[in-house]
């Protein structure tokens, strides 16, 4: 055990890889406080390496309140680091690092580095610069209603998660009613959705290359696969593999090298049908399959957390390949709707002799899951319509 004298505060605890974080901090010594905007869903609160929570005002309400609810917590719970999880909070923490340096250290890219990761188009020109192959990527802006390529395509807003910005059109009529749907949505610094981007969808497997870097410099990296996604075709992770791929790490790097990148960020591929690794976009973020990271023997929260706490850290690149995660707490639903619909590659994976097995389940640590069970019954309808839609056949 390594001495961890600040106290850290995670965001975001309703999300599995806060609770990741969480326990990777608190096994390490770290007295660790979590925040979050919904009381009834605080998971990673629930763990015993949560010594207490808070909850802020959300930035999709008001940017301004959750920034003065962060310094408020910093000050009443005398945190030092501040360890954002998800995209609405890691955005603008960025976004006034300099108004929050006098309360608390948040160890990710100043908001300049960091827009051209979380502007996909961005990212997107960064990438063809430098050779990484992308996909045939146009802007609303530049086709309007009159795109006229094959389908199906894949929108998405310019800045935003996946979830929020990210939607599939299997046809012309659809792709206008979802460029309707944009436009009236409003825009700040976390979600963009003017003058969304259409790509082409490529339908092969996922891959991501999960990395740390510091002021521009690599320190840790591994790559992994999404076995099965929910929806099926294409989304999140709830079976996971690492993998030996030097050559998507070493691109990886060389992607964020050109932006000068620091702190975490998950570089998302896919595999076209020649084969070829095509990039679909970078989060500016830590990762929903954070643990399986850490289960590899690459962790990330307790490598981020002594880059802030003593200004770098020893470099780690070696990982155990060939390690699956099975989302059996944070995604038993959508593991049994891909179950179901696609049961020979579920199948397949349970059965390969290969592979070294971990669930994300905790015996040893409970409470978290009871809460992540009654969510995953709670939204069970919601799970089944979207394992239907045309994409995920």
């Amino acid at each position: 055990m390594i001495g961890l004298p600040s106290r850290v505060l995670v965001t975001n605890f309703s999300y599995k890889n806060a609770l990741a974080a969480v326990r990777s901090l608190g096994r390490a010594g770290a007295s660790v406080v979590v925040g979050g905007r919904d009381p009834r869903r605080r998971v990673a609160a629930a763990s015993k390496y949560s010594s207490g929570w808070r909850t802020y005002t959300p930035p999709s309400v008001s940017i301004e309140k959750f920034i003065e609810d962060i310094k408020g917590i910093a000050v009443e719970e005398g945190v030092d680091i501040v360890i954002p999880i998800g995209v609405d909070t890691t955005i603008p923490l960025s976004y006034h690092k300099d108004d929050l340096a006098d309360f608390v250290d948040v160890p990710v890219a100043d908001y300049d580095v960091l827009e051209l990761a979380h502007d996909k188009l961005k990212s997107i020109e960064i990438a063809e610069r430098i050779g990484v192959p992308v996909p045939e990527t146009v802007t609303a802006g530049d086709s309007g209603f009159d795109y006229s390529g094959p389908f199906p395509v894949v929108v998405k807003a310019r800045k935003g998660a996946a979830g929020t910005g990210t939607r599939y059109a299997t046809g012309k009529e659809e792709l206008e009613r979802i460029l309707l749907e944009f436009q009236g949505k409003s825009s700040n610094v976390i979600l963009d959705f003017e003058s969304p981007m259409i790509q082409e969808y490529i339908p092969g497997e996922i891959r991501d290359v999960c990395v740390l870097f510091n002021q521009g410099e690599p320190r840790a990296a591994m790559a992994q696969r999404r076995v099965a996604t929910f929806p099926p075709g294409g989304g999140v992770g709830i079976v996971n593999e690492t993998i030996e791929d030097s050559e998507l790490i070493e691109t990886a790097l060389r992607l964020l090298e050109e932006m000068g990148w620091h702190g975490v960020a998950q570089v998302e591929f896919k595999m076209d049908r020649e084969g070829t690794p095509r990039l679909m976009e970078v989060n500016s973020k830590f990762w929903g399959t954070l643990e399986l990271s850490i289960a590899s023997g690459v962790d990330f929260p307790r490598l981020l957390y002594k880059i802030a706490e003593d200004g770098d850290v020893e470099p780690c690149f070696r990982y155990e390949k060939g390690l699956q995660m099975w989302w059996m707490s944070a995604h038993f639903p959508q593991l049994l709707f891909s179950f179901i619909r696609e049961r020979r590659r579920v199948t397949s994976a349970m059965k390969d002799s290969s592979k070294r097995r971990l669930t994300d389940l905790h015996l040893d640590d409970v409470k978290p899951h009871i809460l992540q069970f009654m969510e995953g019954v709670g939204r069970l309808t919601r799970y089944k319509k979207m394992s239907e839609h045309p994409l995920s056949r």
